[in-house]
């Protein structure tokens, strides 16, 4: 296989960077969210502020099914972003800085994870932007990334435990470094419960993958994994507010929401996504084997190993979410790194045998520095702007000028949904104000095309609102 030079690896990582951020910096940097995103940015707002506390954070008034705080997820990523608003203030760039880190993150211990994976192959070690190049190109991944999605938190956490255990497992001795990856399991499943628990399985399917056996020694580093995140439960569960808190978790959201608020019909429905986002792979596997047709299988057998313990590593973070009826696409974002990486070891010995100028051209880095450019201009071009719910977000802007913080403003209840995070959503962020249909607050909201009757009392405020009337009780009431 042809070596690539330096300045061409670095002109391709260029190129491939570009890509990453082409796919995520204009839509990133924009105003407006996925509600989900707009939620939890919200309630890490608000913590940042004092209406909440690390085991106890809120919401809005009303929080969600009636608890008395805000428990959809495990408090650590809630935390961690609210720290962020403490220290550079309430800028929506900053939950879009925060973001934007968990993507650089990203391709560092995903091009990391690689080079130790092929430390004693040089030439696949230069491939190292392979991976990031096919992790980014799955839709629901950098769709993850346009927004603030926990599973990206999530993610970087299981990279690093993913690579401590890679790590580890090439020497001996290393209890230490299991004890480290443990805790990078116990931080993953402290941003999003169960899912971050998968990399236990690393040492087994290395066993079953590498050695075709699982000995006393897997098991050993196995139960290491685990142990870890059981003590420091353990040890937090000792307390009154962490265990308060872990238990409704569990028991009020965890478990109703596995029983009782399903998203789809079919329990398929995680694999039936994963197929449809694989396909441009699909494809390009495909025409790699076309095009090597005579050499195809020799190569293919030089990074089987990798390939296949990649694959199964990836199918780890996504079969689980197939035990119950919950599945979103955006669920198996973390398994993506370990899939990107399976991918790449199966076309990485097919790089470089067309020839010398198969990837080098004299216009390669002069073209990745215009691409870069671009993809930067473009980005800065988008500042300002709002990528989605223009209407809704105007309005709440101008609200935000007469309601003032810490409000509650009441709804009619056949427009309030506790789960539609949409105006609730951008209320809370930017101004900590909630809605509620249960009670007559000083302020109501109704949208322009609803025939409510208007609570006797409230007058119209005049606002210049696009979709909505807001109404101010009147003092002579």
């Amino acid at each position: 296989m042809e070596s690539l030079k330096t300045d061409n690896n670095t002109s391709i990582w260029i190129l491939v960077i570009s890509l990453v951020f082409g796919l995520t910096l204009p839509f990133l940097i924009q105003d407006a969210m996925f509600q989900d995103a707009v939620l939890y940015s919200g309630v890490a707002h608000n913590q940042s502020v004092g209406f909440g506390t690390f085991w106890f954070p809120q919401y809005s008034t009303l929080n969600l099914e009636g608890l008395p705080s805000f428990h959809e997820q495990p408090p650590l990523v809630f935390g961690i972003l609210s720290v962020c608003y403490k220290i550079f203030g309430s800028s929506i760039y900053v939950e879009r800085g925060y973001t934007f880190l968990m993507l650089l993150l990203h391709i560092f211990l995903i091009s990391t994870l690689w080079k130790e994976v092929y430390k004693n192959n040089p030439p696949y070690q230069k491939l190292s932007w392979l991976p990031v190049l096919l992790w980014i190109l799955f839709p629901v991944c950098f769709w993850s990334f346009r927004n603030n999605m926990i599973e990206n938190t999530m993610s970087v956490f299981i990279l690093s435990s993913i690579l401590v255990s890679y790590k580890a497992i090439q020497k001996e001795k290393s209890i230490w470094m299991w004890l480290l990856s443990g805790t990078f399991i116990f931080l993953a499943s402290f941003s999003k419960g169960l899912p971050g628990l998968f990399p236990i399985t690393f040492p087994i399917i290395y066993g079953l993958v590498y050695h075709k056996r699982i000995n006393s020694k897997y098991i050993f580093y196995t139960f290491l994994l685990i142990i870890i995140p059981v003590i420091i439960y353990g040890i937090l569960l000792l307390f009154p507010e962490p265990r308060e808190s872990l238990s409704i978790y569990f028991y009020e959201r965890l478990l109703k929401r596995v029983s009782e608020m399903p998203t789809t019909p079919n329990r398929f429905e995680s694999i039936i996504r994963l197929f449809f986002e694989s396909i441009p792979f699909l494809i390009l596997l495909f025409l790699v084997m076309l095009f090597n047709v005579k050499k195809g299988i020799n190569k293919i057998l030089i990074t089987k190993n990798e390939f296949l313990f990649f694959f199964l590593l990836g199918l780890c973070g996504i079969i689980p979410l197939m035990l119950t009826m919950v599945q979103k696409g955006w669920y198996m974002v973390p398994a993506f790194p370990y899939l990107g990486i399976a991918f790449a070891s199966f076309i990485a010995p097919f790089i470089g045998s067309g020839g010398k100028n198969n990837l080098i051209t004299k216009y390669l880095f002069p073209t990745a520095i215009l691409t870069f450019s671009g993809v930067l201009i473009c980005t800065l071009l988008q500042t300002g702007k709002i990528s989605r719910e223009k209407e809704t977000l105007s309005d709440v802007y101008k609200i935000g000028q007469v309601v003032p913080k810490f409000s509650t403003i009441t709804v009619p209840e056949d427009q309030y949904d506790q789960y539609n995070f949409i105006l609730q959503g951008f209320l809370v962020r930017y101004f900590h104000i909630s809605i509620s249909p249960y009670k007559e607050y000083d302020y109501f909201l109704t949208e322009k095309d609803s025939r409510i009757m208007i609570p006797r009392g409230y007058v119209n405020t005049d606002i210049p609102l696009e979709k909505y009337y807001l109404y101010k009780r009147s003092t002579q009431y």
